[in-house]
């Protein structure tokens, strides 16, 4: 509503009207008065409007708790309204306007079979966004249009009321959404920069890194990427020496010819752990862009030294004994020269925690 409109409801109000209005504390914080102005111009009975008056409270967070109340009063789909409340806030930056119908649909069905399938249409989202005017607002992120909440403190009320800080929903949420943008969304290139976020609120972190490493993730930017797979790294610190301690990460050879570790690189000259293209890699240790990769004992194989396991595939080779290398040999990996920095001084694995 424009700030003309609410003006022009403020100044059709009565002396004493105004000063009821006035005279409430919550008319200090601009979103308090614009809701209040929303609600009037629904409400639509002048002759009640002085008692309506008397009957806000004092604080916004108080107001947007009677406005809720009301508008699942007149909603009589506390289900869909919930849903749409939830996927708003695990959204986080907010949903596509050309999403929202089809979201609805699917969460509304993913566990009804085909002969009970609940309806959401576009007309379901018009009489929802309606009556949901006071509380959403809209957006832009990358020239696309997104539906947000118009005020932090309403998200947070509503977490507090459909959430409940329950974390197996919300990782049930989060994975419902990762699918739902790897699969249904109308906008692939704002979409798959959304998933890898839901798999790591998720904990789905197979999946996380399943995706960061294939051709789908393109869109994700290298510093994006970096921070998602740096956080997953494991934090078990290991001996300079070449022992069961501390042991030199492979792929077979046949892993290293499928392009395993990123979308952009072969996988023996990536990163093990951000997937990035190693400058140099085949170059002298001593350049600093070409770092060894190392696993700790956890996320190694029991033969070591004498067998070398694939770290994608998990296949045991024996250990070259030959002096020539040959096309069948395991490819040692090595990590950036950013993922050495960001490791510390002291020598860490370089797997990645999936679990």
């Amino acid at each position: 509503m424009s700030t003309v409109f609410k003006l022009h409801i403020f100044m059709t109000l009565e002396p004493e009207q105004i000063s009821l209005l006035l005279n409430n504390k919550g008319c200090e914080h601009a979103l308090y008065l614009s809701s209040i102005c929303e609600n009037l111009r629904q409400f639509g009975d002048y002759s009640l409007v002085t008692s309506r008056l008397t009957t806000y409270p004092q604080t916004i967070e108080e107001l947007l708790h009677v406005l809720l109340n009301e508008v699942y009063t007149i909603i009589n789909n506390q289900s869909l309204l919930d849903a749409f409340f939830k996927l708003l806030i695990i959204s986080n930056v907010g949903i596509l306007e050309s999403d929202i119908v089809s979201m609805l649909q699917h969460f509304m069905n993913k566990t009804t079979d085909e002969n009970n399938q609940i309806l959401v249409n576009r007309m379901t989202w018009s009489t929802i966004q309606r009556h949901l005017k006071t509380f959403l607002d809209t957006t832009w992120m990358d020239g696309h249009q997104l539906v947000i909440y118009r005020h932090a403190s309403l998200e947070q009320i509503l977490q507090k009321r459909c959430l409940k800080e329950n974390t197996d929903e919300i990782r049930s949420l989060n994975s419902f959404m990762a699918d739902f943008y790897l699969k249904h969304s109308t906008i692939k290139d704002f979409s798959s920069r959304r998933i890898p976020y839901h798999y790591e609120q998720g904990h789905m972190y197979k999946e996380l890194v399943t995706y960061l490493r294939s051709s789908e993730s393109r869109k994700i930017s290298r510093i994006d990427r970096q921070a998602y797979l740096r956080r997953r790294r494991c934090t078990k610190y290991i001996p300079h020496a070449d022992t069961p301690l501390s042991q030199r990460a492979y792929l077979c050879h046949i892993c290293a010819m499928q392009f395993k570790l990123g979308p952009f690189t072969m996988a023996k000259s990536s990163c093990l752990i951000c997937t990035n293209m190693i400058m140099g890699g085949n170059m002298a240790q001593a350049n600093a862009f070409k770092r060894e990769a190392r696993l700790c004992q956890k996320h190694g194989s029991m033969g070591y030294p004498h067998s070398l396991q694939c770290i994608v595939c998990r296949s045991l080779r024996p250990k070259p004994t030959g002096t020539a290398p040959t096309v069948t040999d395991p490819v040692p990996l090595n990590i950036c020269f950013d993922c050495w920095c960001a490791g510390g001084a002291t020598p860490r694995c370089c797997a990645l925690e999936l679990d």
